[in-house]
């Protein structure tokens, strides 16, 4: 096949899978009508039927159609382009999906943490309500027809439909759709297995997933009680919210699981906390997350922001927000990848460059941090808090005489700064610049007469120049600001201990 040429237009360059069974082949091919280089890509399928009837091309025709309006009408959905019959082969012609499918999340070694799995619940929920609501049902949810596009939006591939397509073509007898055996093991519930597929055997498939996401175990190994239900709740740690919704999805009897996509979502929804609104603006989204950010609800912020960028994805705040509600979540490699978002859509953002720095300092990536305060003062270079974070991480590097020079600026813009004094002083006694770094310690307790640690760290200058009853008084007066603050504690017993004095 590779090289050939379909209907003078689909140039095979590459096979990308063997379907299972041998009942067909997909391809990568180039679209050769279109009149821009390179050619674009597209997909192809190739269903190599034993024998066609009558029946194997009226199946072939309404699936087709099917996936050719699902597709059109839901950009989360492939579109197909073609069908046709070419010799003895029936072939389907289908969007390309440039990204990686959920295998390289959800796999052997990597758990999801809870906010992910209830992200991914209403990701995958939200495009079923779409197929749902169009009486189709998928029949082989699973990670690998699951695929994150380049975008971070997920696309459902792999209907049932095309695998039903397969079997019933490669069956020399005449096999109703009742009777086919379509889905996964591990995924497929037993109404499935018997043919008999209803609405709610995708969610039973995708609630499996989730324990899969949760506790990195291949569904085909979760046990069983007696009466045929999964045990997993043991082998994590989540919320009686998350917990209620997924058993509720993989219950052994399909009756009593949610009926469709659409009831599970609300009541995915009602649980945390997440409202629909019915002007779908992308300003309505982002005040909605704004509004949740502010009640640190940071997860469904995260949600609503992300409903504003799918609309509009070029939202620079959005972004930014977006960002900055996983930092608060401590997800500091998924803000950074947030903030280099925004920063693309608006690379002159002072404060995208200063939070991203603050990120990367958290990862303890402190030379890439300074570079990020670097960008933020070059764009703003009146801006306080990046020469003190810049003059800070400068510090943990040992870079003392950088540091002060940074303090210095930080402090020349904003004198009040006690933070800034006091840690200037620390880098001055690091140093052995010792009247400048006590005159530094001063001055932060003249701005802020309740600074407790420059009055340890006054009491430690005094200390190490044997002026043993100053230091003391020094840490009496920290500790009496702080009392639980265990360097001022440990200094002053070790003075103590050293005058014979601790008791």
């Amino acid at each position: 096949m590779i090289g050939s040429i379909l209907r003078q237009r689909y140039k095979i360059i590459k096979e990308l899978e063997l379907e299972k069974g041998g009942f067909g082949e997909t391809y990568l091919a180039e679209d050769l009508d279109i009149p821009v280089t390179p050619k674009p890509v597209c997909v192809v399928k190739r269903l190599k039927p034993t024998e066609i009837d009558r029946d194997s091309i009226r199946l072939f025709e309404q699936e087709a159609r099917i996936l050719y309006q699902l597709g059109q009408n839901h950009d989360q959905i492939p579109k197909l382009y073609a069908h046709f019959q070419e010799g003895e082969d029936f072939y389907l012609i289908q969007e390309f999906i440039e990204g990686k499918d959920l295998t390289n999340e959800i796999s052997p070694g990597k758990k999801l943490s809870e906010c992910d799995v209830i992200q991914l619940l209403r990701d995958v929920l939200e495009i079923l309500v779409y197929v749902h609501d169009n009486k189709v049902i998928h029949r082989d949810i699973k990670p690998d027809n699951i695929m994150r596009r380049k975008d971070g939006k997920l696309v459902l591939i792999d209907f049932g439909a095309i695998k039903q397509i397969n079997t019933t073509i490669a069956m020399k007898s005449g096999s109703t759709t009742r009777t086919i055996r379509i889905g996964t093991p591990g995924y497929t519930p037993l109404e499935q297995a018997m043919g008999r597929p209803k609405f709610s055997s995708d969610i039973y498939a995708l609630g499996m997933m989730a324990i899969q996401a949760l506790i990195d175990l291949s569904p085909r190994l979760l046990p069983e009680d007696d009466d045929g239900e999964i045990l997993w709740i043991d082998q994590v740690e989540i919320s009686d919210k998350l917990e209620q919704v997924i058993s509720k999805m993989v219950r052994y009897d399909w009756r009593e699981r949610y009926i469709n996509a659409n009831e599970a979502l609300e009541e995915l929804d009602q649980l945390f906390g997440f409202v629909k609104l019915q002007n779908e603006s992308s300003e309505d989204w982002f005040e909605e997350g704004n509004q949740l950010f502010d009640l640190e609800k940071y997860e469904e912020a995260i949600t609503s922001y992300d409903k504003a960028i799918a609309i509009k994805p070029d939202y620079h705040e959005a972004w930014y927000n977006w960002g900055f509600s996983l930092e608060n979540l401590q997800k500091y490699k998924e803000a950074i990848a947030s903030y280099n978002k925004a920063i693309a859509i608006k690379p002159d953002d002072h404060e995208v460059w200063i939070n991203r720095g603050n990120s990367l300092a958290k990862l303890q990536e402190y030379r890439k941090a300074i570079a990020s305060y670097d960008k933020a003062i070059a764009i703003k270079p009146d801006y306080h808090e990046a020469w003190y974070n810049r003059g800070f991480f400068l510090q943990n590097l040992q870079k003392y005489e950088e540091a002060i020079a940074s303090y210095d600026k930080a402090i020349a813009i904003k004198p009040d700064s006690h933070e800034a004094w006091n840690n200037r002083g620390n880098c001055l006694d690091e140093l052995e610049k010792y009247e400048e770094a006590i005159a530094s310690f001063d001055k932060a307790i003249a701005i802020k007469p309740d600074c407790h640690k420059a009055w340890n760290n006054r009491g430690n200058y005094l200390a190490n120049l044997q002026k043993y009853e100053e230091a003391l008084k020094c840490y009496e007066k920290a500790i009496s600001i702080q009392p639980d603050y265990q360097p001022t504690i440990n200094n002053r017993n070790k003075l103590l201990n050293q005058l014979g004095r601790l008791n």
